[in-house]
């Protein structure tokens, strides 16, 4: 597991991004005194003694960055706040550079022990900051705290993505992998050209020849609508080449093999071959006879589908060599034929990310003066044909859908082409009338990202979700995507808390957490309620202010559990990265400000949206309303548990079953409710369940512990 990069002590809590339950544990611990005194041992070394829970105690070592460090403090900073930057009380960029805990809990890179420590060393530090004259009250409140949990990440991200693309733009699809591989193309044994005719009919043959065999498939003449996509929310993704790679590939199925051969031999024949316009002609007719033969196939054509997208993948790289060694008038003929086969109704309905990457080969023009005009008029062409605007021809809702699929990766090659061509002008018009396609959009408010205009990304990300009736459903628009996969797990409002933290504008960054905690869902954003609580406090809030806020925000969370229940059937979720069970109805972020904050009422109403309440859930309600959590723990036991002549339904019998299994489901109830009331209360629950069944022995050495 490779560990986090190394934070401020100021921003400790971005090392537990990753698991958040444990920097809830470790606030735990430090909050109820488990942290035993802050030593330093050494020069930036510090110890302390965290107590675990079964008492035990660890030794953890933290190590900040060293005095030299300290001197690379802004000047104008401190100038401005009036602090001595050689104290070291006022030093705010102490980095945690090593942790260690002798605990014996390897799972994560940091323990909540580490945790824990790194709370009490950050609160030792703010302690001994100075309030005096030189840091005037004014000052204090101009200089807000922000903390940095999404940012670095998104924009380490984005100059790695430029990188990756041309040196100095972000790209969707271009990268330099498209010229390392033509010139792989172009440095093995040239190929003499099969006749367009010869080769047409040694594609087309063995095809013909295995429907023969097998007949056509699932589909007839009216299912040319039909296709095999993958998500309509994720963006095309360009298949990675290497040097090493062959377009002759293998199958499991002989026969299938056989059918196959021709077309991969004449592949393999055009991308070896300098007679560019003919081998295109051969390339576009290999492409379109496979998507026809993947979608008249009977049986999984997963491995069609993926050699077809292989297939378009290696023919724009051959454009590159077209574009570098071809005549311009050739060129153009070339890119011709390849655009001809992206408008065959077959590809452009049943693969439209197929057809949208044979266009994105107009791209390797872009490098070439004079073959620019012959990529904008292929890619401009196609902006117009697919257009929405031509929708009322297409007869079949599946066709409408499949074209607007490809429109929207068409704009993506369009904005490719002008930003490499240095069209920025060009780049703007697409972003003006297309300002609700997701990937323009967020390619734009990435661009912006990358200028650091983050108020502008900021208001341009809003301005989009307002004119949304749904905002979770527009967040899931980009939660998978291209330009920023896997970091933007709330969709458009990660990329607003980029913004409020490159903003460094708490209220913008308070809205946004506000916004996530009270749509809640998962349990890994719970954490959201620690980080909301952090950043009040670190700019002035109290205790009292803090909890005020906290019961606003929990009364929010009622609202909106009882607008969802209104609203959406209890189906169950599954979290993307643990693949946990939730329901829609639960909010993981309000189960912990009920808890945190003591809201007894609110844990009552709760608890009955909920099948089986937490343990900390019913700590919390038994503050006022301890009935009903006897009550909420007696609905957890098996049915007759504590009334042997009652008749359980469905079943037509009287009395608990007689088996272990239902008698250690009493036996973790009768724990849960020792939890809340005591050991007394749960014996007397304890032998009041026994009584009911004196004969059975296994259930009393179940439960001997409560006797």
């Amino acid at each position: 597991m490779s560990l986090p990069p190394k934070p401020l002590l100021d921003e400790f809590e971005r090392m537990f991004d990753d698991v958040p339950q444990i920097l809830e544990r470790a606030l735990d611990y430090w909050q109820d005194g488990r942290v035993e005194g802050i030593e330093e041992i050494a020069p930036s070394l510090f110890h302390a003694r965290v107590t675990g829970s079964e008492g035990s105690g660890y030794d953890v070592d933290i190590r900040l960055n060293d005095e030299s460090a300290f001197d690379a403090i802004d000047t104008a900073e401190t100038e401005e706040s009036g602090l001595d930057p050689h104290d070291p009380r006022n030093r705010h960029d102490r980095r945690v550079m090593s942790t260690a805990c002798t605990c014996p809990y390897l799972r994560t890179p940091y323990c909540k022990h580490v945790g824990a420590a790194l709370y009490a060393l950050r609160a030792r530090f703010e302690k001994t900051t100075p309030r005096n004259d030189a840091f005037s009250h004014e000052s204090h409140e101009q200089r807000t705290a922000v903390p940095h949990y999404v940012l670095d990440g998104i924009l380490e991200r984005i100059e790695q993505q430029v990188i990756e693309s041309d040196g100095k733009n972000l790209l969707f699809f271009w990268s330099p992998l498209c010229r390392h591989y033509a010139e792989y193309l172009r440095s093995e044994k040239e190929q003499t050209l099969i006749p367009p005719t010869e080769a047409e009919r040694m594609v087309l043959e063995p095809l013909a020849e295995y429907h023969a065999r097998h007949g056509h498939g699932r589909h007839d003449d009216n299912d040319d609508h039909d296709h095999v996509t993958g998500s309509d929310d994720a963006f095309p993704r360009s298949e990675r080449l290497s040097d090493d790679d062959e377009y002759l590939e293998s199958s499991e199925d002989p026969e299938l093999e056989q059918a196959l051969w021709g077309l991969r031999t004449v592949a393999y024949n055009a991308l070896h071959s300098t007679d560019y316009a003919n081998a295109c002609v051969n390339l576009s007719t290999c492409v379109q006879a496979l998507t026809a033969f993947t979608g008249s196939f009977d049986g999984d054509g997963r491995e069609l589908v993926d050699e077809s997208a292989m297939l378009v993948n290696r023919i724009r790289c051959y454009l590159e060599n077209v574009a570098q060694y071809a005549d311009s008038t050739t060129a153009g003929k070339a890119l011709g034929e390849i655009a001809q086969a992206a408008h065959a109704p077959q590809i452009q309905f049943q693969q439209p990310s197929d057809a949208a990457m044979l266009l994105a080969g107009a791209l390797a023009f872009a490098h070439h003066d004079d073959k620019i005009m012959w990529a904008y008029d292929v890619i401009d062409t196609a902006l117009e044909r697919f257009g929405p605007e031509h929708d009322h021809e297409l007869p079949h809702e599946m066709m409408r859908i499949s074209r607007h699929e490809l429109y929207r990766y068409v704009l993506m090659v369009a904005y490719d082409l002008r930003r490499m061509t240095d069209d920025e002008s060009g780049c703007q018009e697409l972003w003006r009338e297309n300002p609700d396609s997701a990937p323009l959009l967020l390619m734009h408010a990435i661009t912006l990202m990358k200028s650091r205009r983050f108020a502008d990304a900021y208001q341009l990300v809003a301005d989009h979700l307002d004119r949304c009736s749904d905002k979770l459903d527009a967040d899931l628009e980009i939660v998978r995507n291209g330009l920023l996969d896997g970091l933007l797990p709330h969709g458009w409002h990660t990329v607003l808390e980029c913004c409020a933290e490159g903003m460094n504008d708490v209220d913008r960054l308070a809205d946004v957490y506000r916004f996530l905690i009270v749509n809640c869902n998962t349990k890994s954003d719970a954490g959201y309620v620690s980080r909301f609580r952090r950043l009040m406090k670190l700019n002035g809030t109290d205790d009292e202010q803090w909890h005020d806020m906290a019961r606003t925000l929990a009364r929010e969370c009622s609202r909106n559990i009882a607008e969802r229940i209104r609203t959406r059937s209890d189906m169950p979720l599954y979290e993307i990265e643990s693949g946990r069970r939730s329901s829609v109805w639960t909010n993981p972020a309000y189960e912990k400000l009920i808890v945190e904050e003591r809201l007894s009422d609110a844990a009552l109403t709760y608890c009955v949206t909920i099948d089986y309440p937490s343990l900390p859930l019913l700590k919390t309600m038994a503050i006022s309303h301890p009935e009903d959590a006897r009550q909420a723990i007696s609905n957890a036991l098996p049915d007759g548990a504590l009334d042997a002549k009652a008749i359980i339904a469905g079943t037509g019998r009287r009395g608990m079953n007689a088996h272990r299994t239902t008698y250690r489901q009493v036996a973790k109830q009768l724990r849960r409710y020792a939890e809340v009331f005591g050991d007394d209360e749960m014996r007397e629950l304890a032998h009041r369940i026994v009584a009911q069944y004196p004969n059975r022995k296994a259930l009393r050495e179940e439960l001997a512990f409560a006797l």
